[in-house]
């Protein structure tokens, strides 16, 4: 679909929300009759909703969709950011994107209560075009961000990671949680879901940090334990830059050496508050080749 289309059906899965709630859309003045009610500012395109409890604004850039809310100062906060991609979302990702959107809303306006409970923000995903310009690097919460567009299983597991320790611990969400669905995906050999998926992957791999390379060659994609199969139907998918790695990584972790490896991963130490990291898995097996993968 093109991205008006999906902005126009985010726009009426979010109506409800919004009119329960007293929001109506602001519209711009140039705005010809029926049209989208779309403000333009930059490389962004958003939507304004006001009434008696504020101003609410849904932006559209960098593949998110961005809900925020006007503080007592004016300024515009994050209260919900979600991937989206309107080239690869379906009918499916697109009312997955509305329930995120309006549950939001409800949360924040419809019951102090239900507010409080979940009164710690998740951390705002790395945007598209700050990874692309080298400012910031794809991180291991960005990656599940865009992940839980495609699989929305993943959202409650994923928020509740954040809760539980105050920040976001994406080695433990995809042991428990995110890897699986990936493997699923890629066991089914379904050509629409390898590319949505790819396409996630490739992007976080080329433009992430070398902690969340590590993440999708070892945590994630490691999992195929050298299966000839999956290997080579993930191979088809995969870019230049992470194909040679993977495929090495998985041979590795088949070695002895890698197997011991691979359960001290699965076995980490009790969670402990943020310190000085020491390189992980991945970095030392990159490094110099002591000690870590076989050369080529």
């Amino acid at each position: 679909m093109t991205q008006n289309d999906a902005i126009s059906k985010v726009y009426a899965g979010i109506g409800a929300a919004l009119s329960e709630n007293g929001f109506s859309a602001r519209t711009p003045e140039s705005a010809e009759k029926d049209a989208l009610p779309l403000f333009t500012e930059g490389d962004s395109t958003y939507m304004e909703f006001t009434g008696e409890k504020g101003t609410v604004r849904l932006t559209f850039s960098d593949a998110q969709a961005a809900l925020l809310y006007e503080d007592d100062a004016g300024s515009f906060q994050n209260l919900s950011v979600n991937y989206f991609d309107a080239e690869s979302f379906d009918e499916r990702d697109i009312k997955s994107l509305c329930n995120e959107l309006s549950d939001s809303i409800r949360t924040k306006y419809s019951s102090k209560k239900a507010a409080k409970s979940k009164s710690n923000k998740m951390p705002t995903p790395v945007s598209r075009s700050a990874a692309k310009n080298g400012t910031q690097s794809y991180d291991g919460n960005t990656l599940a961000n865009r992940l839980t567009g495609m699989y929305p299983d993943l959202k409650e597991p994923y928020r509740a990671n954040y809760e539980k320790y105050g920040e976001f611990l994406a080695d433990e969400f995809f042991m428990d949680y995110g890897t699986a669905r990936v493997i699923g995906t890629i066991k089914s050999r379904d050509k629409q879901s390898l590319s949505k998926l790819f396409k996630i992957l490739n992007d976080i791999y080329e433009n992430g940090s070398s902690d969340t390379q590590g993440l999708i060659a070892v945590t994630i994609l490691g999992e195929m334990n050298n299966d000839p199969q999956m290997c080579e139907t993930a191979a088809e998918y995969m870019c230049d830059d992470m194909r040679d790695i993977v495929l090495l990584v998985n041979k590795y972790l088949q070695t002895p050496k890698g197997k011991r490896a691979k359960e001290q991963m699965k076995n980490p130490p009790a969670y402990k508050p943020k310190k000085e990291k020491k390189p992980g898995m991945f970095a030392q097996m990159m490094a110099g080749g002591q000690g870590g993968m076989p050369p080529m």
